[in-house]
């Protein structure tokens, strides 16, 4: 399971309305910041998507494992009562 590692921001500037000195660039600026913290969003969803998928995958062997030893013991107790019982 790998781990990508985001960056922390440390302080959002809020997009400024009131004033008039907002220029293009500014929010050009903020747009970018903006997109490329949606692009961290999405390696981490897909991160985790992935670590899910090997969950499952996992969670489906242990299964048919358990099961297959339930299955086992069940066989095996009920020769020994067969045989307790000589049935057998």
């Amino acid at each position: 399971m790998s781990r990508a590692k985001l960056p922390r921001t440390t302080h959002l500037e809020p997009l400024k309305t009131s004033d008039r000195d907002v220029t293009f660039s500014d929010m050009e600026a903020q747009v970018a910041k903006l997109s490329s913290d949606m692009e961290n969003i999405k390696i981490a969803v897909s991160d985790i998507k992935t670590d899910i998928r090997e969950l499952r995958s996992d969670a489906r062997t242990d299964f048919r494992l358990l099961f297959g030893a339930l299955i086992f013991v069940a066989l095996g107790l009920a020769t020994l009562m067969a045989k307790g019982f000589h049935w057998l």
